[in-house]
């Protein structure tokens, strides 16, 4: 699965998914990782590590993946 990826990409993406408990979904993180740029990611990834548990409706992953969604339209693709 990884010999696409760089090395530091493979770290970020195992990063991601540590801090969200969401190792199932590491294939998801890689691809993101390719395509938005890490500071996106980690800006993302911040405000949804930052909400209280009791904002969260179904996961804080499920949540970093909507804000992804949502937000990449904004021009924060790599390419």
């Amino acid at each position: 699965m990884h010999h696409s990826y760089d090395p530091a990409e493979v770290r970020l993406a195992r990063e991601i998914a540590d801090t969200l408990n969401d190792l199932d979904s590491l294939a998801l993180h890689l691809l993101y990782v390719r395509k938005y740029k890490e500071e996106f990611l980690r800006r993302i990834l911040n405000k949804v590590m930052a909400l209280p548990e009791h904002q969260i409706r179904k996961t804080r992953a499920a949540l970093y993946v909507f804000l992804i969604s949502q937000s990449s339209r904004h021009g924060d693709a790599r390419h």
